[in-house]
C-alpha cells in the first residue's frame, strides 16, 4: 500500500500549533512502527532539504516536492486543487491523507477532485461555531463551504474525540461509520535547557499561572484575564499570569477587576516547543477555560509536564481530562478564580491533580494514534479494492 500524507500545512504557520504537533508526531510514530507500507510525504517545492522530523526517515518513506506556482494568495489553491490530485495519481498512490481543513483559501486545503481515495482529518468545525468572527469575509465563507463539500466526498474522516464525531454527524459531513475517532497525545517533553533566555528567566523568578492559546475566540482568554483580576484583589496573592501565544487581549479586562494586576501579566510571543514545555513544567496552575475544542491537546501537554489543570466542563475537554482536572463553567470568572485558590491553597488538591494528570497523559500515545490511523488506511484500502 502506498500512502501519501500532505504535510504542506506545516509550512504555513502551523508547525507549533495543533496541526503541526499532530502531523510531525503522527509521521514519526508511523515511521517507527510501519516497515511494510510505503509513505510519500508531500511538502512544498524547495522545502524538502530543510524538512526535519524527530527521527530520520526510513527507506519506506520518501519526500515529494509539491509544485507551488508563484501566484500570490492563489498559490495554495493551485497546488492543492489542481496539482496535488494529479501528482497523487501520477505517483500511483493508493490513498491520500489530508491533515487540515482551512477556511482561508490561501492555505493548503483538501482537494475537491480526489483522484485517489482521500482520508481527511477534521478535528472540529470551529469556523461554523464562530462564523461572524472567523468567517467575516465572503471568500472565507465560500471557501469553507467548499472545504466541507470536499470532506463529504472523502473516503473516510478521522477526528480526535467522540464529541467531534457527533458534531460531524449532526452537520451531515459523514455517516458515523465513515468517521473514526483517534485520540491525540502530548509530544515528548523538551526540558534540556533549549528554552529561550527570556523564558528561562521567567520561570526562575515570580510564581505564575499559565494560559496558552492567545486571543482565539474559543480559547476564552477574556475569562482568564477577569479571573486573574479577581485574584489580584487579595494583597497576599503574588502570582503573575503568563499568556503564551501570538496575539492577546489587552490588560484592561484584568484591571477592571483590580489595578493590582498591572505589570503582572506577561506575554510570551512566538513560543517554541521548548519554551512551552518549560512554562508547563514550572507553572503553579494551567488555566484552559476554552468554550469549544475538538480535543484539547494543551491540557494533555500540561498534565504530562506535571501542571495542575483547570479546564472547562464543555465540549471535548471532560472527555480528554477525565478525572485529572478541575472542571468549571468556561464563562464564569469567579469559578475559575475559586478553582485557582483551591489549587494554590490546598497541597492535597495540587498533588492529586499533578499525579492524576501525569497518569492521564500516559494513557495517550502517538504509537496508539499511528496504529489506529494505519488501521484506517488499511480499511479504506480494502474497501476501495473491493469496490473495483
Amino acid at each position: 500500500m502506498r500512502v501519501g500524507i500532505d504535510l504542506a500545512p506545516l509550512f504555513y504557520g502551523n508547525r507549533t500549533r495543533g496541526i503541526g504537533t499532530y502531523a510531525e508526531n503522527l509521521v514519526a510514530a508511523l515511521a517507527a512502527q510501519d516497515t511494510t507500507n510505503e509513505y510519500v510525504l508531500f511538502v512544498p517545492r524547495g522545502a524538502p532539504d530543510n524538512y526535519t522530523l524527530p527521527l530520520s526517515l526510513p527507506q519506506n518513506f520518501s519526500l515529494a516536492a509539491l509544485a507551488t506556482p508563484p501566484l500570490g494568495r492563489a498559490t495554495a489553491l493551485a497546488s492543492h486543487q489542481l496539482i496535488l490530485p494529479w501528482q497523487a495519481r501520477a505517483l500511483r498512490l493508493d490513498l491520500l491523507h489530508s491533515l487540515a481543513v482551512p477556511f482561508n483559501p490561501s492555505h493548503p486545503a483538501v482537494a475537491y477532485w480526489q483522484r485517489v481515495p482521500t482520508i481527511v482529518t477534521l478535528f472540529d468545525v470551529m469556523p461554523l461555531r464562530f462564523g461572524k468572527e472567523v468567517l467575516k469575509h465572503t471568500r472565507y465563507q465560500r471557501f469553507y463551504d467548499f472545504q466541507l463539500k470536499a470532506c463529504r466526498r472523502a473516503a473516510h474522516l478521522i477526528t480526535a474525540s467522540h464529541t467531534s464525531a457527533r458534531d460531524l454527524v449532526q452537520r451531515a459531513l459523514a455517516p458515523r461509520e465513515k468517521i473514526t475517532v483517534i485520540p491525540l497525545a502530548a509530544p515528548p517533553l523538551e526540558l534540556n535547557g533549549a528554552a529561550s533566555d527570556d523564558v528561562q528567566a521567567l520561570v526562575n523568578t515570580t510564581p505564575f499561572l499559565l494560559h496558552v492559546g492567545g486571543n482565539e475566540l474559543q480559547k476564552n482568554q477574556e475569562t482568564v484575564l477577569r479571573a486573574f483580576g479577581i485574584l489580584c484583589r487579595n494583597p497576599a496573592f503574588k502570582h503573575n499570569l503568563v499568556l503564551a501565544g501570538q496575539h492577546h487581549l489587552p490588560d484592561a479586562l484584568a484591571l477592571e477587576q483590580s489595578t493590582r494586576a498591572a505589570l503582572r501579566i506577561v506575554r510570551v510571543l512566538n513560543a517554541t516547543r521548548a519554551d512551552l514545555d518549560a512554562l508547563y513544567a514550572h507553572c503553579d496552575a494551567f488555566l484552559f477555560p476554552s468554550t469549544a475544542e475538538g480535543f484539547g491537546l494543551p491540557i494533555l501537554e500540561a498534565m504530562r509536564a506535571g501542571a495542575p489543570v483547570i479546564t472547562s466542563n464543555v465540549s471535548a475537554l471532560p472527555e480528554v481530562a477525565g478525572d485529572a482536572a478541575l472542571l468549571i463553567e468556561p464563562r464564569d470568572a469567579n469559578a475559575l478564580a475559586n478553582a485557582v485558590r483551591r489549587v494554590l491553597g490546598d497541597e492535597g488538591v495540587r498533588v492529586k491533580l499533578t499525579e492524576a494528570g501525569e497518569r492521564r497523559a500516559q494513557e495517550f500515545s502517538w504509537a496508539r494514534t499511528a496504529e489506529e490511523t494505519r488501521a484506517v488506511y488499511e480499511r479504506v484500502f480494502r474497501e476501495t479494492k473491493k469496490a473495483l
